[in-house]
């Protein structure tokens, strides 16, 4: 296990009554988080794997006639001594393969739920002191239409267009939706942002703020038009980046409010399906985005892409480090970012000459299927486009697949202990432990 990080121990462990596919700290209220569940059921009772076991699209049909799928949303307080409260059981009609809280609506307590057969969900948490916490629907939607054989594979809100969600499905596809005030929803486009050849897995818009674009004089621009990327990842091996055009103007009209001015790129690097994506709040040499990835092939990435001049598609992908973790990688959670700048003396000896050094720290929280969780941390440099990947710390208490794994809000602060959750499918557990 050398250059793994240190193993890290349980400070409790549960056994959940469903297996679990998901889980999410609620921003606004730290204390809870939410489990999303996925229960596959056979003729003969024994339940089987997650999405991935039953989306290769072989024998969809006769599938359909012998599985039945059913989940949960599975709310948890966590005390300050360290235990683990079970406040709540949602069940649900279908299975529950991703769930992320609004990043800035109400107070950030109102949950996005994706199933097994097409349907978008809004829950809302409640605490008050006078009643017990509590998940409450607000509404459900089939956004892509009635087909219950098609999976909502992940979901991705956009972090400073508080109306944009970004969905993937089991038929290859990409899309993105408004969701109003009300938690109504409506498509942005006839068709898709980005088409995969095989099941698209996961979806993340830049983390950079959109910009006003400064395109090609026969790109039709309205007022208030918005220039961001998009980047998706498929079974199909193949990492996308779009850049996307959205038109506020037009919600209410028969146009479309999400245009695509170039063509998507694919990054090259991976050797299996691209399973998770997690893009950076940082720019290199001045034009560049930075994100990292997770992958079936066991390893994280970290790719370059100038994609921040508006008359320009996506150009120049590099893949500037990668390391394998050992387990699939299958999902991504940044912890914190740091970055600084200083001046430091030119390594070429010019007299009396500097030059500006401007580093970056980004620790990571990464979901490793069969190899449990890692603690991760990437330097690197923005003006050399290098970085070093750095395992800190693992925790393999897990004896089958950890599809899901989060940390509580304000443990990443300065001198106290991160405190996590992790779980695993097949045996239903669910551990906290800190880092």
């Amino acid at each position: 296990m050398e250059g793994q990080g240190r193993n890290l121990a349980p400070l409790r462990s549960l056994i959940l009554d469903l297996p679990p596919s998901c889980i999410e700290f609620c921003p606004g209220h730290p204390n809870y988080f939410v489990v999303g569940t996925y229960n596959l059921q056979k003729e003969d009772g024994k339940g089987a794997e997650v999405a991935d076991a039953d989306a290769d699209g072989e024998g969809q049909q006769a599938k359909k006639a012998t599985q039945t799928r059913n989940g949960s949303l599975v709310l948890f307080r966590l005390t300050g001594a360290a235990d683990i409260n079970h406040v709540q059981t949602v069940l649900y009609p279908s299975a529950i393969l991703d769930l992320h809280f609004h990043p800035s609506r109400e107070g950030h307590t109102v949950l996005s739920v994706v199933s097994s057969t097409g349907t978008l969900s809004f829950f809302r948490l409640r605490t008050s002191e006078e009643s017990p916490a509590s998940l409450e629907e607000i509404s459900t939607h089939r956004p892509l239409g009635d087909d219950e054989g098609i999976l909502f594979l992940s979901c991705s809100w956009h972090p400073y267009i508080p109306e944009l969600l970004a969905i993937t499905t089991s038929n290859h596809q990409v899309h993105i939706l408004r969701v109003d005030d009300s938690w109504n929803v409506r498509t942005t486009r006839a068709e898709p942002v980005i088409t995969h050849s095989l099941e698209a897995w996961t979806v993340a818009f830049s983390s950079l703020i959109p910009r006003r674009p400064n395109l090609d004089p026969n790109v039709s621009l309205e007022r208030n038009s918005q220039l961001f990327t998009l980047f998706s990842g498929g079974d199909d091996s193949k990492l996308f980046v779009a850049k996307c055009l959205y038109h506020p103007i037009r919600i209410d009209s028969e146009a479309d409010s999400i245009e695509s001015p170039f063509s998507a790129i694919s990054l090259r690097g991976h050797e299996a399906g691209v399973t998770a994506i997690l893009p950076l709040n940082l720019q290199i040499v001045l034009l560049g985005s930075v994100v990292v990835t997770g992958s079936y092939d066991d390893h994280i990435r970290v790719y370059t892409i100038n994609d921040q001049k508006s008359g320009l598609p996506p150009q120049n992908p590099k893949l500037i480090a990668e390391r394998n973790l050992e387990g699939g990688v299958w999902r991504l959670k940044l912890i914190k970012l740091e970055k600084t700048t200083e001046m430091v003396p030119r390594t070429d000896q010019t007299e009396g000459t500097t030059r500006e050094l401007r580093r970056w720290k980004a620790l990571i929280l990464a979901s490793c299927m069969h190899a449990g969780s890692r603690v991760v941390e990437i330097t690197g440099d923005a003006v050399t486009e290098t970085c070093q990947i750095n395992v800190l710390g693992r925790f393999e208490e897990h004896k089958s697949m950890n599809y899901g794994s989060d940390f509580q809000p304000g443990s990443e602060s300065e001198g106290r202990s991160l405190r996590c959750i992790s779980t695993s499918f097949y045996d239903r557990l669910l551990c906290l432990w800190e880092y």
